[in-house]
């Protein structure tokens, strides 16, 4: 992408947030010389109630620590007021009015616009729900139940649970192991893509122990449902659980393995990532956050934001692939974009490791957070942004892809 002046209609002051049950971040952009840079940033590390401390950066790119530790928190309601926080304590610092206390939002307009500047625009990326608790049931261990974790692998889902038909000890039994588990999702695969009652039978009888367990259990505690396997018993596995009193939310998507040696991952992936985002799109914290934003931009997860910024960089330098990772918080992103492939790759992976899942990767070459180098050499040639700010800057890409690669470019991703 070629430096450019930007148009005078970009030229409005933007405030790019970003949360997580973690922490909040706040970002100063605004435009110097005809092209946008980060004019300062703050960082908090939050445990969901009022305790926090910030992580400091000003001017231009100069980072403060990310690699203190953090804590979980469990209080998604408490994102917005993270998000006040850290965006009044960064105005604080540069000496400007971020914050409009009166209307509890980022500040876009002002009394008296001689005197005092109003933001323009303002984004958000926000993950406001842990990980999914996913269950998982099947036939066999080598192909249908492998098959769907590698398919959860690319979502924000964390196996608490893997139930192998016929090895359970039956209903009973599963309905006190879903008790202990507490899924919030429940994944049935098993059987091939073939018609006969045969291939159907073992997986249906699988569906029926599931719903015998469930009606055990209360409503409450009932997960939501996908039936991804032989597609032929999809019909009949829903019919089941829709006749349970007060049924749980169930859907059917593709097999994840319709023929031996065959697999396919993505209508799960998506199936299961869409579920999440709804149930973030549906907490308190987001209809919130979302009432600041700005249009055109609309709330974004963090994993997204740091796709497009892979993506994007790739693009601006020519590369056939691009591996990043972002590593801040509990959950690591592995994001590996290509050349003409439309879709970026994810894996979703517990904070420092390595699966040997990742072993077929390109090099990484394109770091947000603290570098794991025991895990992940440095290469020669790389891009690093120690600060982990660059899904928060990333997602002003929705006003204008230029502003996001002119900051990441001139005040984040250091090369080395």
């Amino acid at each position: 992408m070629s430096e450019k002046l930007l148009p005078t209609t970009q030229s409005a002051s933007i405030l790019a947030l970003s949360a997580s049950a973690a922490n909040a971040s706040a970002a100063l952009l605004e435009p110097v010389a005809g092209s946008y840079r980060l004019i300062g940033w703050e960082t908090m590390i939050h445990n969901g109630e009022e305790d926090a401390f910030s992580l400091p950066g000003v001017l231009a790119g100069e980072s403060g620590r990310t690699d203190s530790p953090t804590y979980a928190g469990k209080n998604a309601s408490s994102l917005p007021g993270a998000l006040a926080r850290v965006s009044q304590t960064l105005g604080d610092r540069l000496g400007r009015d971020l914050w409009d206390a009166s209307q509890n939002c980022p500040r876009t307009r002002t009394a008296d616009p001689a005197l005092e500047l109003a933001l323009g625009q303002v984004v958000a990326a926000l993950d406001p729900l842990p990980s999914l608790r996913v269950w998982i049931g099947g036939l066999t261990g080598h192909e249908s139940l492998a098959a769907a974790q590698y398919a959860l692998d690319s979502t924000v889902c964390r196996p608490v649970a893997v139930y192998r038909f016929g090895m359970g000890g039956g209903p009973d039994r599963l309905a006190a192991d879903m008790s202990d588990a507490r899924p919030d999702l429940a994944v049935v695969v098993g059987g091939y893509d073939q018609p006969a009652p045969s291939a159907r039978s073992a997986v249906l009888e699988l569906c029926e122990e599931v719903a015998l367990a469930l009606h055990a259990l209360p409503s409450a505690l009932r997960p939501a449902l996908y039936f991804a396997g032989n597609r032929w018993a999809a019909a009949d596995a829903l019919a089941l659980w829709s006749a349970l009193p007060a049924a749980p939310t169930a859907d059917a998507v593709e097999n994840v393995a319709p023929a031996p040696g065959v697999y396919r991952a993505t209508p799960l992936s998506v199936a299961a990532s869409r579920l999440y985002w709804r149930r973030c799109g549906a907490t308190a914290a987001a209809h919130t956050i979302s009432r600041w934003i700005t249009p055109p931009s609309e709330v974004r997860s963090i994993s997204w934001s740091f796709a497009q910024a892979v993506r994007l960089w790739r693009q601006v330098h020519s590369l056939s692939a691009l591996h990043g990772l972002f590593c801040v918080g509990p959950l690591w992103v592995h994001v590996w974009a290509a050349a003409g492939e439309d879709g970026v790759r994810l894996r979703f992976v517990p904070a420092h490791t390595r699966p040997p899942a990742l072993d077929g990767w390109p090099p990484l070459r394109l770091v947000s957070g603290p570098w794991p180098e025991q895990l992940w050499p440095r290469p020669r040639n790389h891009w690093w942004d120690a600060a982990g700010l660059t899904p928060t800057v990333a997602n002003v890409g929705q006003i204008d892809p230029l502003i996001a690669w002119q900051v990441l470019a001139h005040d984040l991703l250091r090369e080395g």
